[in-house]
């Protein structure tokens, strides 16, 4: 029997969940073995140990370990769980470790939480060393199961990364010194690496017994797609580009002797291993700035030129196919100008930058060329004004941002509007690929003359969101109200009495009319159009059993209360043939209580157990149910009822404002930005390139993206590249010591 592609596709969900679950469920057995090797090593290092303070810390570290094994173990398995579920989505993002910093978090730092991420790093990537014989093969059937066409690590939820930073997080989390959770990160990083060999080799196993073939895809692509693949860097460290961007005015004096200080260079130094005692923060000693622009000339030169000499060579064979950029004539005049191992490094931040926005897989081919046609300007910028990159309000960051984040609105050149956008934004960087940049100035104009082109659709835009945001805040406040009234109802001591179909209209369309009415209303009435009060009525007229104890009474109130029903329902512009459906039922139930002849209580009564659970449902305030007025103003996309899809975290913390995302409606892929959320998130409202706007429910998000039809892209791909710029330092962190 041929197997087709859904049923293989259904088949490999199933495998890779499957494999998902079975390293989640042996996540404290693992963490139990490392902690077991910790232990012995610790053991074997104070007996072989000379010094008795260095025994006595060594005999401390392995009883803190005896003391917190049960808890480090639970962490772990919690956190990797965590991580398999933040990795849910299949749209690739940039990777930014839990121990690596991002760029903008680097000028806050000081040296020993840099020295900590170096030393993390450094078991992340003997880790991966270790693990790396079966690795390869494991990624290339994850993605296989995943249905990717490239292979990329960053799709292998099992990678090594993954499992370090889960222990690294796990250890952060207990209440020990950071140089004794070091200790045992760093014991444990060689355990690891051999743990997940034998287990990718297992997995790899079991995986090719059922049918899952490797070497199917179209080849490999860049790990990330805000991060190209750059060449070994010897310059650009975390802790250089630390105090780079914290670089402050400089003591003349001061600077001079720090430069003549023996440990001048970028050394981090350990405490001695009674430090450890005082805590984290007198662990490691900071080292003497190494940037400062009055050193004196001599020594400026024996020192950084040579510094200088390597950036400018990897400036220019970063992109050597690329037909833009900078002449070897025009490198050789940076080379010459460059001032300081600050301007040196400033230089390669931003070639490192340019070179990751132009590998960003999400920007279309010419706003990439445009981007690299701005890298002479740039880098003349980083000249005059070294540290431009790490203020966001910058006009050439913001000029950067503005290009790159309205472009991800576009999935193609052939998109429309996209020829109408690229046209304003070549006439504006034309003057500044071509001329010569001694300021921001130039980089502040071009953003002006962007932003003139751009205020007047955008005006009209922000006109049609308010709407909407109006809109949907009447929408978001009329279901809190309705859910108050909800729990008003389901709380009464006869609600287990009333009939499903008339609980279903007074938790869902009645509710709405009251709280509409309460928040539309001006005059001050506590029960604005009556509408709270025929809840009572509407109730006891839908219990045969007893309105046919008082016939008369039901008779009298029957016009009256089907009037305010109707008048209710038309209020919220209620869809007429829900509402005849409903007036169809309760006419039976009005019927019966008017029949003299005796029915059986129990044939109401029978349905009433059902009553509560099938409408706890109402009780919640982000049940969205928009009036069909507000939903056309707002774009409203209203998903069918099915199985609510499970709270994503991950979902959750990736939807702020601003975001761009894939959006799969009527069988057509759309990009759109989040240009709104409520108070309570429980509504979303969209807005594409072209200005058409679409809203949905929180729940509705969740239950695309479960499906595979809503993917985030991005926010902002020069703070991703700039990230990546950070990762690389990170990298050569790991190698080099000066």
């Amino acid at each position: 029997m041929k197997v087709t592609e859904p049923e293989q596709a259904q088949r490999f969900a199933v495998l890779y969940k499957a494999t998902i679950d079975h390293a989640v469920k042996g996540a404290p057995d693992l963490m139990a073995r490392l902690v077991a090797h910790t232990r012995a090593s610790l053991r074997d290092m104070e007996a072989r140990a000379s010094d008795r303070r260095e025994r006595e810390r060594l005999t401390g570290s392995r009883r803190q370990l005896n003391q917190h094994e049960s808890d480090a173990i639970a962490r772990f398995a919690d956190e990797l769980k965590t991580a398999f579920v933040r990795m849910a989505s299949r749209e690739p993002v940039v990777q930014v470790h839990a121990t690596q910093p991002h760029f903008n978090q680097i000028a806050g730092m000081d040296a020993t939480q840099v020295a900590q991420s170096v030393a993390s790093e450094r078991v992340r990537h003997a880790v991966q060393i270790a693990a790396d014989k079966a690795l390869a093969e494991l990624t290339e059937l994850m993605c296989t199961l995943l249905g990717f066409e490239h292979v990329q690590l960053e799709h292998n939820p099992l990678r090594p990364a993954v499992y370090v930073d889960a222990l690294a997080t796990a250890l952060g989390q207990l209440p020990v010194p950071m140089v004794v959770r070091q200790s045992w990160l760093s014991l444990m990083s060689g355990a690891l690496g051999q743990e997940l060999d034998i287990y990718y080799g297992q997995l790899c196993s079991d995986l090719r017994e059922r049918g899952v073939a490797a070497g199917q895809h179209g080849g490999s692509s860049p790990a990330t797609p805000g991060a190209a693949a750059v060449p070994d860097h010897h310059a650009l460290t975390l802790e250089r580009l630390r105090q780079l961007l914290v670089q402050g005015p400089a003591d003349v004096h001061a600077e001079i002797a720090q430069q003549f200080h023996p440990e001048f260079e970028d050394t981090v130094h350990e405490a001695p291993p009674e430090a450890a005692d005082n805590g984290p923060d007198t662990v490691l000693q900071a080292p003497p700035s190494a940037f400062r622009p009055t050193v004196p000339a001599a020594l400026e030169a024996v020192r950084d030129m040579p510094q200088i000499d390597k950036v400018v060579h990897r400036m220019q064979t970063l992109r050597p196919d690329a037909d833009v950029g900078l002449q070897p004539s025009g490198r050789e005049q940076l080379r010459r100008a460059a001032h300081g191992l600050d301007q040196s490094l400033a230089l390669e931040v931003v070639a490192l930058m340019v070179d990751n926005i132009c590998h960003d897989r999400r920007l279309l081919g010419p706003v990439q060329d445009l981007v690299a046609g701005l890298e002479p300007a740039l880098l003349q910028l980083a000249l005059v004004d070294p540290r431009f990159f790490s203020h966001k309000q910058h006009p050439a960051r913001r000029l950067l941002h503005e290009i790159t984040h309205r472009s991800i609105a576009f999935e193609s050149v052939d998109s429309r509007g996209f020829s109408g956008f690229m046209e304003p934004l070549r006439e504006a960087v034309t003057p500044l690929a071509s001329g010569a940049i001694d300021s921001a100035e130039p980089f502040d104009q071009a953003l002006a003359r962007l932003v003139a082109v751009w205020d007047e659709p955008a005006g009209r835009e922000r006109r049609q969101i308010a709407r909407a945001v109006q809109a949907l805040q009447q929408a978001e406040q009329r279901a809190a109200l309705a859910a108050i009234m909800v729990r008003e109802v389901l709380a009464r001591p006869d609600v287990a009495l009333v009939p499903s179909g008339v609980l279903d209209f007074l938790c869902g369309p009645w509710a709405q009319v009251v709280a509409h009415a309460r928040i539309t209303d001006r005059s001050g009435l506590d029960d604005p159009g009556g509408y709270a009060g025929l809840i009572d009525e509407l109730m006891w007229s839908a219990q045969p059993a007893q309105t046919r104890k008082d016939a008369a009474a039901l008779r009298r109130m029957l016009q009256p209360l089907q009037q305010g029903l109707q008048q209710g329902l038309a209020s919220i512009e209620w869809p007429a043939p829900d509402a005849k459906a409903f007036f169809a039922e309760l006419e039976q139930l009005h019927q019966r209580g008017l029949d003299q002849q005796a029915f059986a209580d129990t044939e109401i009564a029978e349905d009433a157990p059902r009553a509560l659970s099938e409408h706890s449902r109402w009780n919640e305030s982000d049940s969205a149910w928009l009036v069909p007025s507000e939903a056309r103003v707002s774009g409203f996309i209203d998903m069918p009822h099915g199985a609510d899809a499970a709270a994503d975290a991950a979902l959750s913390g990736a939807l702020v404002v601003g975001v761009w995302v894939a959006l799969l409606t009527e069988g057509s892929w759309t990009r759109t930005r989040l240009a709104w959320t409520s108070a309570n998130g429980s509504l979303l409202l969209f807005s594409d390139a072209l200005g058409f706007i679409q809203s949905l429910s929180r729940r509705a998000c969740e239950q695309l993206h479960g499906q595979g039809h809503l993917r985030i892209i991005s926010t902002d791909p020069v703070e991703d590249a700039l990230d990546a710029v950070a990762s690389t330092a990170l990298r050569n962190s790991v190698d080099i010591r000066f």
